[in-house]
This record gives structure tokens, C-alpha cells and sequence, in this order.
């Protein structure tokens, strides 16, 4: 039999590599990753919607690029603690 060794991530594997939606996508229900991708749009749109709200006009590209960037990483952190983490 042979087994697999699990490397431990870096920082930035930890917090921001893929390993949180690989196990959800092996673990979770179809039902479940339906709702966190539709809270990724969510939370994106919320930024948005902030942005506009403070600053009174729309992003322009390099915010709006900005904003996908940031909340992604913080969504992909948020997902790896939820999944990886989290059952420990």
C-alpha cells in the first residue's frame, strides 16, 4: 500500500492555496458549495456597493481589480480555515 505523503503548506499555502475548496468539493454537497459561491458573489458585490456608497461614483478598473483580488484571498482564507483547519 502506498501512502501519500501530506506536505505541510508555506504561510501562503496555508491561508490562501486551494486545499479549502478541494475538500470541499470531496466532502461537501452539491447544496453547499452552491451557497458559498453564491456568498463569494455576495461579499463581492457588497464591496461594490461600499465603494460606491463612499466614494459616490463606481470603481474604475484598477479598484474594481483591486477589490476582486482582495476578496478573493480573503474568501480563499475564510474557505482554507473553514475546511482544512477547522477539522482539525
Amino acid at each position: 500500500m502506498i501512502q501519500e505523503e501530506r506536505k505541510e503548506a508555506g504561510f501562503i499555502g496555508r491561508w490562501f492555496g486551494f486545499a479549502g475548496w478541494k475538500a470541499m468539493s470531496a466532502q461537501a454537497r452539491i447544496l453547499t458549495q452552491i451557497v458559498y459561491r453564491v456568498f463569494f458573489c455576495l461579499g463581492l458585490a457588497g464591496l461594490i456597493i461600499g465603494h460606491g456608497i463612499i466614494v459616490g461614483q463606481d470603481p474604475g478598473g484598477l479598484a474594481l481589480i483591486g477589490m476582486v483580488g482582495i476578496w478573493f484571498l480573503l474568501f480563499q482564507a475564510m474557505v482554507n480555515f473553514v475546511f482544512i483547519e477547522g477539522s482539525r
